[in-house]
């Protein structure tokens, strides 16, 4: 039952059901998913651990709203943090690891066409922490993960964007032959270009947000 409600709870999260800065109590959850006083409290402490989730002082539990600048350095330390990886990747990746990578970009693709965005998210994840399982480090992988997870509700701000979603198929099919080759700069590259472009929209999207409220109040 845990893991069932960290899974909807982080779903839930990220696709916009609890919208950042709304305080989530431990009884809002129990009565939305039926869920006992102290699966909320795991899930709401593994959460947190995910960047997912804030414990304020006297506020209670909210969901994390990243400023602009937050979400830079985030994808500052993503940048380093997956380049290293790539760097240590030993090249060719074996054949089963980037057949597997196919099918999970192929299922992507098909997803993204049928605007099925919640498998978009979790076929992602999974393409990713399969890429990153070839890296020989698995405390930097682990962190890889981690990072991922927070970033999320930064990158489902383009999901319905058809042209951008296309660049995200075409950068996994990038990454996959940047495996099947031996050049290490060439998959740090394909690494490296597929970052960027959520936290330039998500800092948009913050701008006409709060440009929004600041006009509603003035």
């Amino acid at each position: 039952m845990t893991n069932a409600l960290q899974k909807d709870l982080e779903n839930d999260i990220i696709f916009g059901v609890y919208k950042p800065g709304t305080r989530i109590t431990e009884d809002t959850v129990m009565e939305a998913y039926g869920a006992k006083r102290h699966a909320v409290r795991h899930v709401f402490a593994e959460l947190e651990n995910q960047g997912l989730l804030v414990h304020r002082p006297r506020r209670g539990v909210e969901v994390v709203d990243f400023t602009p600048d937050e979400v830079d350095a985030l994808y500052d330390l993503r940048i380093v943090l997956e380049t290293a990886a790539a760097r240590r990747t030993p090249l060719p990746a074996s054949a089963d690891i980037t057949e597997a990578l196919t099918v999970l970009a192929d299922r992507h693709a098909e997803a993204v066409e049928h605007g099925t965005f919640r498998e978009v998210y979790e076929l992602n994840q999974q393409f990713h922490e399969l890429q990153y399982s070839c890296c020989p480090n698995p405390r930097l992988a682990r962190l890889i993960a981690q990072h991922a997870r927070m970033a999320q509700p930064i990158r489902v701000v383009k999901y319905d964007d058809m042209d951008h979603m296309a660049i995200i198929v075409a950068q996994h099919r990038a990454i996959i032959a940047a495996m099947r080759g031996t050049s290490t700069g060439a998959y740090e590259a394909s690494v490296r270009a597929h970052l960027p472009a959520s936290a330039e929209a998500y800092r948009a999207l913050y701008e006409r947000r709060f440009a929004g409220r600041r006009a509603a109040q003035g």
